[in-house]
């Protein structure tokens, strides 16, 4: 289908109904801060904040920062520098600065690999909350490819994986599900893409694997040809294809763009999901030579677009943005809540503020010309500068970008207004359902909800306690067509005086007016819930005796399993799924054939009453009311 043109970009990674996060440079700093105001990233005012980090080892240098896209943590970078101002030494000091100001000190027992820090190869890609990757080029027989080296937040480094060739491109996904490598494309069009999971939470190991989380990718081609002929030759067309959730193929290309004039170059600056449901927008840039017809002289001009489409290829929009600066030494960030920030550096760095159109709205700000690196925090809507680094000290600078709109902060989701219970509520365990309302009409969609108890050791996972898509026949959509309705399980809240969260899938609900995906709550330190404590001991209840039916699968497997073995098993999963104590739950050992479906095995296991009267504990008849609830709704 391509074979006639020429692939010349391969630009820009975005995700599927979620914001697209590039490696910028970003913030920094310490242990010990100095501040003229009380330093927090969560919630920044509309006053300038100063800091200064202090490094505590000598010798340190700033070197890069990097963030999570939602939940305002930094990475930040220091390193040793090498006498080859191209390379550093090849050890690894990483800073964790939280959205309170908190700073995780990390350095790492492991040197990196000479290619990764001589030239300087090296990137940092964080992919969850205690792990993160270092991704570089370097060469095996001769052939260099792009690896990763999968970090955790305990200073330890796990394993190295092959990502694919040296040009292609890494990003992980914004919903937290793994990331992705997609090798720079062929002259036919091909391009190799591989999906990693996330890394295991023990181990940190990461597999290669099928795709569930849902991806997009823009790619330019251009003619070959020089016919001036015909004026209706397309010379440059612009491309999008999304691999879609659970999909193990992209979808056919889209035609999102096309031109007859020949210019010199196209280029996509960045991509994300708009923050209104609206599909998504690019920022693309056209460098054109133009002719003074009256002087014969010749210049280049470069021109920037925003590029909106649906999540179906359909074009929305295209217009110029405007530059009232009148000069190319410029560049442009979608803003969290709608609108652009233009940056222009001509000495110092001034910034301009234009809305959803692309219209210049007002001047906004600048920092001055000792300042020499920048970064946004997008979901705060604030950008910030550094300072060269004084011995041991970095000073900051924090500002916020006026919002041009009223959208909620609170869920890290624009399009959600409220919920019901409200973060961080303390609720009855026997809630029957919870709500969430939109700012636009909503219809249900194919994605999850889930509700996760929050694990008391923090090198286990959180306990899933429920999930189901949006579709699902019990969820629905109030009458107002704003609020979503979610049931709740008798077994989801069970336990008293426990933290709970709920993560809402990106495409849990769609737009009713352009049937596009709305983004969700996808980080689990948001819509955090807590249940009230037993104050009362709860009515004695004897021991419960009771019978599993297995499917045919899983009495097969009994079958060929020794018995104990799998008893045992069992009574994990019980104790680590209800949750209780492995003593409250165990078994004869006896079993027998169904005698309805004899294919399927029945195992008889008991529920034991409490032994200790003096703590607040559910009794024998609750959690087998919670492990038949668990077990119905699986």
């Amino acid at each position: 289908m391509f074979n006639s043109k020429m692939l010349i970009t391969f630009v820009c990674l975005l995700s599927i109904c979620c914001f697209f996060a590039s490696s910028q440079n970003v913030l920094s700093s310490s242990q010990n801060i100095s501040s003229s105001q009380t330093t927090s990233l969560q919630d920044i005012s509309t006053q300038d904040i100063s800091f200064i980090y202090e490094e505590p080892i000598n010798g340190l240098k700033f070197y890069n920062t990097y963030s999570y896209s939602l939940d305002g943590t930094l990475i930040i970078w220091m390193a040793f520098e090498d006498k080859d101002p191209a390379c550093m030494l090849p050890y690894l000091h990483l800073r964790l600065m939280d959205k309170t100001g908190k700073i995780k000190y990390m350095d790492f027992n492991y040197t990196l690999p000479m290619e990764a820090v001589c030239p300087i190869t090296a990137n940092i890609l964080p992919l969850t909350d205690n792990h993160a990757m270092i991704v570089y080029v370097k060469s095996n027989n001769g052939i260099k490819g792009k690896y990763g080296i999968i970090i955790n937040y305990s200073n330890e480094s796990i394993n190295e994986i092959y990502l694919g060739n040296a040009n292609g491109f890494v990003d992980r996904s914004i919903s937290g599900k793994g990331l992705i490598s997609i090798e720079k494309p062929d002259k036919e069009g091909i391009a190799t893409w591989r999906w990693f999971s996330i890394p295991d939470i023990i181990t940190g190991e990461v597999m290669e694997r099928k795709n569930d989380g849902g991806f997009g990718f823009m790619y330019i081609l251009k003619y070959n040809e020089t016919k001036e002929s015909d004026p209706n030759l397309q010379y440059w067309k612009v491309y999008v294809s999304f691999l879609r959730e659970g999909a193990d193929s992209p979808t056919m290309p889209y035609l999102v763009y096309q031109t007859t004039e020949k210019l010199n170059n196209i280029t996509i600056k960045s991509c994300t999901a708009t923050y209104n449901a609206e599909g998504y927008v690019c920022i693309i840039a056209l460098n054109n030579t133009i002719m003074n017809k009256k002087n014969n002289k010749l210049w280049t001009e470069i021109n920037y677009y925003q590029l909106r489409f649906l999540s179906t290829g359909a074009l929305e929009q295209l217009n110029r943005i405007s530059n009232p600066t009148n000069n190319t030494n410029i560049s442009l960030n979608i803003l969290y809540y709608g609108g652009f920030l233009m940056k222009h550096i001509h000495g110092t760095m001034d910034f301009y503020l234009l809305d959803d159109n692309g219209n210049y709205t007002q001047s906004w700000g600048s920092f001055g010309p000792e300042f020499f690196h920048f970064n946004m925090l997008r979901i705060n809507n604030t950008i910030f500068g550094i300072k060269n680094q004084s011995n041991n000290k970095i000073e900051f600078l924090l500002k916020s970008i006026p919002r041009l709109n009223n959208q909620s902060t609170e869920y890290g989701c624009p399009v959600i207004e409220t919920t019901k219970p409200a973060i961080n509520e303390v609720i009855d365990p026997s809630i029957k359902e919870i709500i969430i309302k939109y700012t636009i009409p909503v219809k249900l969609s194919t994605a999850n909800v889930s509700i996760f108890q929050i694990s008391d050791d923090l090198d286990k996972p959180d306990l899933l306690r429920q999930t189901f898509s949006g579709d699902y026949k019990l969820c629905t959509v109030g009458r107002d067509n704003y609020t979503v309705h979610i049931p709740i399980f008798e077994s989801t809240f069970s336990q008293p005086n426990s933290s709970y969260y709920v993560l809402v899938d990106n495409n849990f609900v769609i737009s009713q007016e352009r049937d596009e995906p709305l983004m969700g709550i996808i980080k689990k330190n948001i819509w955090t819930l807590s249940t009230k404590p037993l104050s009362t001991p709860v009515q004695y209840s004897n021991s419960v005796t009771g019978l599993l039916r297995l499917n045919e699968e899983g009495s097969l497997k009994f079958l060929q399993t020794n018995h104990s073995v799998f008893f045992n098993s069992m009574i994990r999963e019980f104790s680590k799924t209800i949750p209780v104590t492995e003593q409250r739950i165990s078994t004869s050992g006896i079993w027998k054939y169904d005698t309805t479906s004899p294919k399927k095995i029945l195992l008889t296991f008991k529920i034991n009453e409490a032994k200790d009267d003096h703590i607040i504990e559910p009794n024998s008849q609750m959690i087998f009311e919670i492990l038949r609830t668990l077990i119905k709704q699986k």
